[in-house]
């Protein structure tokens, strides 16, 4: 079985296996900040505007819902319906994300090299960070490695599954180790492995190790596959720290340390914690913080910030205690809070960075310091204060002027007024001087244009009721071929027996026999009947509406503590709704025949529906 779209094909089995290899919360990830509750995942719909998070998704159904729109459906029309892109588009992209090899003939020349260029990057790297971790682990040379790592209290287990390396005090030790393996030279500096020399030889270019004398760090997708190094020097090399550059392959913005296994930490915790050092990633995940990331050996992006607000609305900035680390929060806290996250700031004393910290004190006092950080806000104040305390009303009102800008950006009105508060107590100032210093900076901020979401409320309502259901709210302006009237009582009957299928696929012959084939009132969910009519299985594309319907009918909770009275119930009530229409349709044709003067005609139907009324129908 093929899927045919716009003169493409991709095999249905393509197709089955970039959905099993796909995780539908980590794709949508992506674009909209989840965080777990219960089973589920929230948070707000990127298809309508909302305050109130009403999207969800579900892991184990590996679909979306948005109880706000009722737009929903797998991972396909996920990407489908975000990036505009047609079935085969969105199977093309997720192949492509997850290594999920396609038909050649579905590519194009361009797509085939930028394929196989990446395969082989990929393939470079995972050779580099075997070459180096076996280095570490178990070969003489790496003993340099083994010893610092044992300083700072780093295990096997520990080595293994960050992926740590070492990179010997020699000029071709990759190079060589690559050769074997017919890797070029000109490839390894491609993949920023390598760096050519500024005088040529004899022999034409020459090359040499990137990385030596230095433990590496392997920097690792959300698949655990190498894509950078970092390396910190064994001697006095400079610089300490040496990381990838920046390649077609590998962007260090759009990347951070820890990532691999903090993505999933994150969601689990709620907020992230953001430090500067590898090993402090490290020692933090170790120690019971699965949420620790750090961005990669420069300053943090603006990229690496809206790469955290995917997962999160809140992050914890726990820079090293120095003068520098301190600035460097203070610049980092402005990057996340412009794209919209909450940002604390945590300065731990008695310790340079949080990997001596918690060597020095243990867990159980870091997190009592994590309770105790610091607003951004607050952070900042301290930090001008310390830096220049204000003497005088002047210097006073200068303060509120620089913080002005953080406060503006707090959406909560009582947040915004505590800070204020704040700042009045601090100062020695009354709140209405503060407030109207901070107000008058607002007025010369310019206007904003702002961007009208997809979804208009009037939208909403059209796909909320486009079932024409009554005893609910009908929507005037619905779609262009108007649906027959359906009852709420048999529509809820008709979901519970979809929901009861879905969940278990024998219920299928009883309701047949009860029911028969084309018993639906709502055409969706005749469509999803004919699905699991047909072979059982969900279609992995279809037409918008029934992908939504799938979701929120998977995402709908039911006890199933009682399925055979419950399978019955839901028979009943089609069948009694079935009886009421044959009883009104005969009381309309009734009336017709009354009109026309065929009393006889309408005295047959009378007792038709006297005799059905007896019989319970």
């Amino acid at each position: 079985m093929e899927n045919r779209i716009h003169g493409d094909f991709i095999p249905e089995e393509v197709v089955e296996e970039v959905r099993l290899r796909t995780d539908v919360v980590e794709v949508i990830s992506d674009y909209v900040s989840l965080q777990r509750k219960g089973k589920n995942y929230w948070g707000l719909c990127p298809f309508h505007s909302e305050n109130t998070p009403s999207f969800t998704v579900n892991p184990e159904k590996q679909m979306f819902y948005c109880f706000g729109c009722n737009i929903g459906g797998n991972i396909f029309s996920f990407v489908m319906k975000k990036e505009n892109w047609s079935f085969v588009e969105s199977v093309k992209h997720l192949a492509n994300k997850y290594g999920v090899s396609l038909p050649e003939k579905e590519l194009s020349p361009r797509e085939r090299e930028e394929n196989r260029l990446r395969r082989r990057v990929e393939e470079i790297h995972e050779w580099a960070a075997s070459y180096f971790h076996d280095l570490l682990l178990r070969l003489p040379e790496g003993e340099p490695g083994r010893t610092y790592f044992a300083k700072r209290g780093v295990d096997l287990e520990t080595m293994k599954s960050f992926r740590l390396g070492y990179a010997p005090e020699r000029w071709d030790g990759l190079l060589g180790y690559m050769q074997e393996r017919g890797v070029q030279p000109h490839e390894l500096e491609e993949a920023g492995l390598a760096i050519e020399r500024e005088t040529q030889g004899k022999d034409g270019r020459q090359y040499y190790d990137r990385f030596r004398n230095r433990v590496l760090f392997s920097i690792l997708d959300r698949r655990n596959q190498p894509i950078a190094f970092g390396g910190r020097a064994l001697d006095d090399s400079i610089p300490k720290y040496l990381n990838s550059p920046e390649t077609s392959f590998f962007n260090k913005g759009h990347n951070l340390y820890g990532m691999h296994r903090a993505h999933q930490g994150i969601r689990e915790e709620g907020f992230a914690i953001l430090v500067e050092g590898y090993m402090d990633v490290i020692a933090l995940q170790n120690a019971g913080f699965p949420n620790t990331v750090a961005s990669l050996g420069t300053a943090l992006t603006r990229d690496q910030a809206i790469l955290l607000r995917r997962y999160t609305q809140r992050v914890v900035v726990l820079y090293d205690s120095d003068a520098a680390g301190i600035n460097a929060a203070v610049r980092g806290g402005e990057i996340l809070r412009d794209v919209g996250l909450r940002v604390d700031v945590l300065t731990l004393s008695g310790a340079k960075d949080p990997d001596e910290y918690l060597r020095s004190f243990g867990v159980e006092d870091f997190n009592k310091a994590l309770k105790g950080a610091l607003t951004y806000v607050e952070f900042k104040y301290r930090t001008l204060v310390r830096e220049t305390p204000p003497q005088n009303i002047h210097e006073k009102a200068e303060l509120v002027i620089k913080l002005a800008p953080d406060i503006l950006k707090v959406t909560s009105p009582v947040e915004r007024e505590g800070y204020e508060r704040f700042l009045s107590l601090e100062l020695g100032l009354t709140l209405e001087a503060v407030q109207r210093e901070i107000a008058s900076q607002e007025q010369k901020k310019p206007k904003k244009e702002r961007v009208q979401e997809y979804s208009q409320q009037k939208r909403v309502n059209s796909l909320k009721n486009r079932d024409n259901i009554i005893d609910a709210i009908i929507c005037k302006d619905d779609t262009v071929h108007p649906q027959p009237t359906v009852y709420l009582g048999v529509y809820r009957a008709e979901r519970t027996l979809l929901r009861m299928l879905l969940e278990d696929i024998s219920h299928l012959p009883k309701i047949k026999e009860k029911l028969g084939e084309s018993f639906w009132k709502v055409q969706t969910h005749q469509q999803i009947f004919n699905y699991l009519d047909q072979d059982g299985g969900l279609p992995a594309h279809s037409e918008e509406t029934v992908q939504s319907r799938l979701a929120s009918l998977l995402l709908e909770e039911l006890d199933i503590s009682q399925t055979e009275r419950l399978l019955d119930d839901c028979i009943k009530e089609v069948l009694s709704t079935q009886a009421k229409e044959r009883v009104e349709d005969l009381q309309a044709r009734m009336a017709i025949l009354e009109k026309s003067g065929d009393m006889a005609g309408a005295m047959a139907l009378l007792k038709e529906i006297g005799e059905r009324l007896k019989r319970g129908e």
